[in-house]
């Protein structure tokens, strides 16, 4: 795979030859659909469908801001910590065997709001960070302003 994105796309069940296709992931497309909801999934699945929503505010509040795609902000280096080892994404999220009948539910949600996102004209909330303090706290979570628990997470944004 040339490109982390190809590499994520394959990852989950889109095979690529990236010398042969340009996948298209930058608009309305089953594969950016795809990062997307992966993002929110890998990152959000065990938390109410408002935590989930939350993590989708993140990721178009820093689309946003820097004017770049939904999957471009999912895919950035070190920006979620489900893309930092591009072979840890789980066999049963590709294939579907063997997931829990919750995260039937939550691979469900987060693919309905990828949806809703990529569409949405709407500004979410602004949010533009987010930790889970039984995790790690980052140096910059004292930075961070409205901060908001929801679900294991606490949400907030910098300017």
């Amino acid at each position: 795979m040339s490109t982390r994105r190809d590499m994520a796309i394959a990852l989950l069940g889109l095979p690529v030859i990236a010398s042969a296709v340009k996948p298209d992931v930058s608009s309305l497309s089953e594969a950016a659909a795809r990062i997307v909801s992966y993002t929110l999934f890998a990152e959000a699945r065990g938390e109410p469908f408002k935590g989930k929503m939350a993590v989708a505010a993140v990721i178009q509040t820093r689309a946003r801001r820097l004017n770049i795609s939904l999957t471009d902000v999912c895919l950035k280096e070190k920006q979620f910590s489900c893309w930092n080892d591009l072979n840890s994404v789980p066999e049963f999220y590709r294939s579907g065997e063997g997931i829990l009948p919750a995260d039937h539910v939550a691979r469900s949600d987060c693919y309905g709001i990828a949806w809703v996102l990529m569409t949405s004209t709407r500004k979410w909330d602004h949010l533009t960070h987010f930790y889970n303090p039984s995790i790690v706290t980052p140096s910059w979570a004292s930075s961070l302003r409205g901060k908001r628990t929801i679900g294991n997470h606490v949400f907030g944004y910098m300017d």
